[in-house]
């Protein structure tokens, strides 16, 4: 036995431990409990999936919560254990409604899961003291502040569709940092008898719990109660009655009846704020203010910056969504998680940053131009609907950046570029087109479904189809449900976005209905996006001669829709591909052009979407330059919105060194490209060509030693296997003087790619590229005559490529194969 070896005695002790401590008080704690015996049984950390646990913190009324250390993303969290007795797919629902959830007072969820009939979630591991164990010889001021940020932390949960069911002082840290926490939001999991009814059964603390909740009815309102009755015992913890004014009001909230209660947590909370003596305070000093008022007129006016200003508060508001300190630990982790987020971090600050600064300011303004009523409420409601979704936008963000690993990082940076524009909602003539708004009594049902088809567009920007898809599909149902046709027309328009990469057929249906509810609407702008996705999946998926039959109908909707020039923009662009697919380059162009002209106006979400338009051009372009020219804008532009480095960067950079760029230039760019790309799981496919075309790019440059590592780093990156790169094993072999194996590579890869009917032209040219490494082997090896006709053959094959596709990467292999060609034909063999 070693020296480091425990005892038979240490062992059996530590297993007695471990089984002492398993005995779980609450059902949720079998699982880690059973973990804990087999870390005490085999050694190691006790672990649950990736989480290692260290200590248990605690029981709620619904689940056993532990300390853990989470490796994957090197932090300490909170690992809650809920117990499912029936229905594990709701509870499961449940979790992931609450870890949407963002606001500075309530603990953030990192992850929730189910295993076996626990729903766990992974929440933030705050250290502090519970309300109960803060307010001890703490001033009534102080214990108010801390409850109304309790209070806040509620209404936002209500908000959005949450009631937290077991609010008492036990559920609310208060952190280092003075922050209020709530926790243990109590997920009502547990079923009745599993024979009778499926009614949900609510958890809670007796002393604490609304009546309403005996017969198993929860609303926000219930959630009122317990807090008032929780902080009418805080205030009478120091045997001193509350004033009369805060009595009353906690009265009213933990009155019998819930309708006798505030109308809401906000109303509760706002009249909390209203200590009389400190209005009465205000008024005298109002009053003082008034009797010298005509003599410091202008000083006061230069004093008022630092009262508290009406409009004031739209930075609270926005932080629900995505809290400045949470922000910046986010921001902090991706940018330690691989070299690509060390460059994403500070973008992303940057971009949010604007992003907040311009949505508070719009968000002022729209109060304050309602204030001095110079805009109808009406058009207050449009402006705040418009800001409302830029906010819902800015939470999904927040939600995708949590849940990212080092793999994801893209994904965040094109999720963040779907931002909405807040600048858009200032835009009044816009607005003022925009459809009726729905029946006062279905307003918060659709502003409801709005921001689900809200956040579906983000995870769709971010590439997570088969999220946005069950979004959507939600979202579609409740607005037929509804019967507001125009959100009928929106839910179907991005439920069939959502299905474009997936299932073309459908999509191609699911747009068509867009277009006709869109039209019946009065939904100009939703009618023409959905029209020009349904062409594109259609002429690039299907007959191309068929996508573009009601075009001049379409086309005459668009002209009249000035509400979105990103739809319109969007059209056009899509013409011209439909065009380009049926082989109409001139048609195609002068659709490419009109797009252009509509889409220098668009800014948002939508302006990412649009730089295609410039990379769509420039296939049909002759001038290479201005080709080029076009590729350097779209480049630029992805680098402004996306960051340096990223996968999107990256590939308009080997487009421009395979497309316009040729000789030292192309080769600068693609060195550092090639680098990057190893960095990218998602686009592995393109590091192969990259470092190919670069061995290519050194050849020509007669630079042989930088060819062959190119061409090393290539074949390392799966060049054999890649069908854009089956001939560079060869030529490697080639450039080594192994003319007979060369030779041997390539006729086994050509055997592969055998013509087959109605072929891309890249197959035939991949074909080419082999027949000229034949030909260049065959020249090697002193075989003159086969050598000719092969190069022959892959001169002509080339030449016909180059004309209908003019790439620098197709002509730098027609200008090889016509030197070998011209060398195997001179008079003296070589």
């Amino acid at each position: 036995m070693s020296e480091h070896e425990p005892s038979h005695e240490t062992q059996a002790g530590a297993v007695a431990d471990a089984l002492e401590q398993a005995r779980p008080d609450d059902p949720a704690g079998l699982a880690l409990a059973r973990a804990r015996v087999a870390g005490a049984l085999f050694g190691g950390a006790v672990g649950f999936g990736r989480f290692h646990v260290m200590e248990r913190l605690g029981r709620g009324g619904m689940g056993v919560v532990y300390a853990a250390y989470d490796p994957e993303l090197d932090r300490g969290v909170a690992l809650k254990m809920v117990h499912v007795a029936g229905d594990r797919e709701l509870a499961l629902g449940e979790a992931k409604a609450l870890a949407r959830l963002s606001h500075p007072n309530v603990v953030p969820i990192y992850d929730v899961g189910i295993i076996d009939d626990h729903v766990y979630l992974v929440m933030e591991l705050v250290r502090g003291a519970t309300l109960r164990e803060w307010i001890a010889n703490r001033s009534r001021r102080e214990r108010l502040e801390v409850y109304r940020q309790a209070g806040l932390a509620l209404a936002a949960a209500h908000a959005a569709g949450l009631v937290h069911r077991d609010f008492k002082p036990e559920n609310a840290i208060v952190g280092s940092d003075g922050r209020v926490r709530v926790v243990d939001f109590g997920l009502a999991c547990e079923t009745t008898a599993p024979d009778t009814s499926s009614r949900r059964r609510v958890g809670g603390t007796p002393k604490y719990m609304a009546p309403e909740q005996a017969t198993g009815a929860v609303s926000p309102a219930a959630d009122q109660y317990s807090f008032c009755v929780a902080l009418d015992e805080a205030l009478r913890s120091d045997a001193d009655d509350p004033p009369g004014w805060i009595a009353a009001i906690l009265e009213r909230g933990r009155a019998s009846d819930p309708a006798a209660r505030f109308p809401a947590m906000a109303d509760l909370l706002h009249a909390l704020g209203r200590d009389p003596a400190r209005v009465w305070r205000r008024r005298i000093a109002i009053a003082a203010a008034a009797a010298v008022a005509l003599t410091a007129f202008f000083v006061g006016r230069a004093r008022s910056a630092t009262a508290i200003e009406p409009c004031s508060g739209a930075d609270r508001e926005l932080a629900a969504a995505w809290e400045p300190t949470a922000r910046d630990a986010e921001l902090a982790r991706i940018a330690r998680l691989s070299s690509y987020g060390a460059t994403l971090a500070p973008h992303l600050r940057q971009q949010l940053a604007d992003h907040d600064a311009q949505w508070i300011a719009g968000h002022r303004d729209a109060c304050l131009a309602h204030r001095r009523g110079v805009q109808s409420d009406q058009l207050l409601d449009r402006r705040m609907a418009c800001l409302a979704r830029s906010k819902t936008a800015l939470a999904t963000i927040a939600d995708i950046t949590r849940a990212a690993d080092a793999h994801a990082l893209p994904d965040v940076a094109r999720a963040a570029s779907s931002l909405p524009d807040p600048r858009q909602c200032g835009d009044l003539d816009a607005l003022a087109l925009d459809i009726e708004p729905p029946a006062p009594a279905l307003a918060l049902p659709v502003a409801t479904t709005r921001a689900e088809l809200e956040r579906a567009r983000v995870q769709l920007a971010a590439g997570r189809a088969a999220v946005a898809h069950a979004l959507a599909d939600r979202a579609v149902a409740s607005a037929r449900t509804l019967g507001y046709q125009p959100l009928v027309a929106e839910a179907l328009l991005v439920d069939g976005q959502t299905q474009m990469s997936t299932d073309p057929p459908r999509a191609a249906t699911t747009l068509r209905d867009a277009t006709q509810a869109g039209i019946a609407a009065g939904s100009d702008a939703v009618a023409v996006e959905a029209w020009a996705r349904r062409a594109y999946v259609e002429g690039t998926t299907g007959d191309p001669s068929k996508a573009l039959a009601g075009l001049e109908v379409i086309d005459a909707l668009a002209a009249r829709t000035k509400s979105s020039q990103f739809a319109r923009a969007l059209l056009y662009n899509n013409v011209g591909s439909v065009e380009l697919a049926r082989d109409h380059r001139s048609d195609a162009r002068a659709a490419f052009e009109r797009a252009i002209a509509i889409a220098r106006d668009v800014t948002g979400p939508g302006a990412i979407e649009l730089v295609a338009i410039r990379r769509n051009l420039q296939l049909v372009l002759d001038d290479r330059a201005e080709r080029d020219r076009l590729l350097a804008s779209v480049e630029a532009d992805l680098v402004r919105v996306l960051g340096e480095g990223h996968p999107d960067v990256l590939l308009t950079r080997l487009v421009r060194a395979t497309s316009t760029l040729d000789g030292a230039e192309a080769a600068r760019l693609l060195a550092p490209t090639c680098e990057s790309l190893e960095q990218h799981d998602g686009i592995a496919f393109y590091v192969a060509p990259c470092w190919a075309e670069l061995a290519e790019l050194r050849i020509a440059l007669a630079d042989a030693p930088g060819a062959l590592a190119a061409a090393d780093r290539a074949i390392a990156r799966g060049a054999a296997t890649n069908p854009l790169t089956y001939d560079l094993a060869g030529n490697a072999r080639l450039w080594r003087g192994d003319a007979t194996g060369a030779l041997a590579d390539y006729q086994a890869q050509l055997a592969k790619l055998a013509p087959v009917p109605d072929e891309p032209w890249f197959r035939r040219y991949e074909r080419a590229k082999l027949v000229l490494g034949i030909g260049a082997a065959q020249r090697a090896l002193g075989k003159r005559d086969a050598a000719r006709t092969s190069l022959t053959a892959a001169v002509d094959d080339l030449a016909a490529i180059a004309r209908d596709h003019a790439q620098t990467a197709n002509e730098r292999r027609l200008v090889r194969a016509r030197r070998e060609l011209a060398a195997v034909t001179a008079d003296s063999p070589r």
